[in-house]
């Protein structure tokens, strides 16, 4: 990952359409271009919402840690998978510490990816090769891999994709392209290749990539450079070889116009942001369940099932794809804390999935005191992330609804609602106590298109930070870093 403060922006933004009344669903401002012609390719990726993203490497055996000192920092200094940079390893001596001792004895790829559908995500995508340089696959490129350089000898990306495609979930690498601190001589660092010999050394690693694992569903390339010719040459192999991959925007520098940009798919966000309003474009964030991407030994900052859901809703609402991420142990299992989450957050869905896949962002561009909704052709879902014992409203929809529901409610028993004309403000009576505090989600259903009042007004209430979650609310601030139990940390 890109090392990134922890960058939320929690916007206070009210708008003020000029244009006539707006079917929702259809961007006012008419911003939304795809990057294609055909982008069909994009069509299971918009769905889907949900991911499961997976930092593991040579840099999990170490933890964090280093010759005694923690190098597990986050939120303004370096990552556990940045270990090699941060503690100025060379890259020799990062090499015959770690891989003799990579053996993951543990790891089940049908359980992983059991885990990742159960948890309600729709694809997996894990780091190939991160900025460690280390291959988790078979290849002919380099013996700095799984296969020739550890006791493990097995083909991790192999047995992934090929469970993923078993079990019908989409499949992905995240590839470090541009920076890699073992191989490559770049500028004034030194690596085992030159330049010339790096970029050959990535051809090839496309090339088998794309060619010998199936469906390639997502290339997730990271901190691109600014030499244009040099990325677009890659996204063109991704093209050729996989013309339905869909292809991340760090294939390119962030410093490179977006015009420019030309195999870039989608708009991946700096690390763990929210973005300040609704989104115009294809766009997914990807976020921690603690500080750390790769697995930290000493990082007991967890977030809580409640954050996960809020800020996939949160997420949905701004038509943002939310890539989870998981940092499995140096033996192959994810922690306890992972997978407790993530069967939570997989019931949530269950009851509440239809909310969230396939859905658009909110038909107003802003949000409410209570939460946040996404649409799906004539319904509108509420995602009341704060209870309002007094009623759920909110004003920007034109007409009153045919029914209201908890989603959850397998009956779908009517809430009452009631409807201003002149206010256009909708609110539905709902009862004392919220079915599900973390995200009770309310379906209202219109017998038409849903239609924008032009002359509504509003702002974001809603950012997610460590410390603060709504601007007029405090009470939640702890939420999140609970610390683990001492049973927990004593069975690590």
């Amino acid at each position: 990952m890109q090392i990134n403060k922890f960058i939320l922006l929690a916007a206070f933004h009210a708008c003020f359409f000029t244009v006539p009344a707006v079917v929702a669903g259809e961007p006012a401002d008419g911003t939304a271009t795809p990057n294609h012609a055909d982008d069909s390719h994009m069509q299971w990726w918009r769905d889907a919402r949900f991911g499961m993203f997976i930092h593991w490497g040579l840099y999990s055996v170490a933890g964090g840690e280093w010759e005694g000192k923690d190098y597990g920092k986050e939120q303004g200094g370096a990552s556990a998978e940045w270990l090699m940079n941060s503690a100025k390893i060379p890259g020799k001596q990062y090499r015959d510490t770690l891989a003799p001792q990579f053996n993951p004895t543990d790891f089940d790829a049908k359980e992983w990816v059991s885990i990742a559908k159960q948890a309600g995500m729709k694809y997996v995508v894990i780091t190939s090769k991160h900025h460690d340089g280390f291959c988790l696959f078979d290849t002919d490129a380099t013996d700095y891999n799984v296969m020739d350089a550890t006791p493990f000898k097995r083909d991790i990306i192999k047995e992934l994709s090929e469970e993923c495609a078993k079990q019908g979930l989409k499949f992905g690498v995240y590839y470090s392209q541009f920076k890699d601190w073992y191989h490559r001589s770049f500028q004034r660092k030194q690596g085992v290749l030159s330049n010339d010999e790096y970029l050959e050394l990535v051809e090839k690693n496309l090339d088998e990539l794309l060619s010998n694992y199936g469906e390639m569903a997502v290339l997730w390339f990271d901190v691109g450079g600014n030499n244009v010719i040099e990325a677009d040459q890659q996204g063109a192999r991704v093209r050729e070889l996989q013309p339905n991959a869909v292809i991340c925007s760090r294939l390119y520098s962030r410093r490179v116009p977006e015009d420019n940009r030309k195999y870039a798919d989608f708009e991946s966000l700096p690390d763990r942001m929210l973005p300040a309003e609704r989104m115009t474009q294809d766009t997914e964030t990807c976020m921690t369940m603690r500080h750390n991407w790769g697995y930290d030994q000493n990082d007991d900052h967890w977030k809580s099932t409640k954050d996960i859901i809020e800020f996939l809703a949160l997420c949905g609402a701004r038509g943002v794809n939310l890539l989870l991420n998981v940092g499995p142990d140096p033996k192959g299992n994810l922690l306890p804390e992972e997978t407790e989450r993530l069967k939570e957050v997989g019931q949530w869905m269950d009851a509440n999935g239809e909310s969230i896949y396939g859905t658009t962002s909110s038909p107003v561009d802003f949000d409410f005191w209570w939460g946040a909704m996404t649409q799906k052709n004539q319904t509108l879902y509420l995602h009341v992330l704060e209870w309002k014992p007094s009623g759920i409203e909110f004003n920007g929809i034109v007409g009153k609804p045919v029914k209201a529901y908890f989603l959850a409610d397998p009956k779908r028993t009517p809430l009452p609602v009631t409807y201003d004309a002149d206010a256009h403000s909708t609110k539905v009576k709902v009862p004392e106590t919220a079915p599900d505090q973390r995200n009770t989600v309310i379906a209202v259903e219109y017998d038409s298109a849903v239609v924008v009042d032009p002359n509504a007004k509003g702002k974001y209430h809603w950012y997610t930070t460590r410390s603060k979650r709504h601007t007029e609310i405090r009470e939640s601030k702890r939420a999140g870093q609970q610390r683990l139990p001492d049973a927990v940390k004593a069975a690590r």
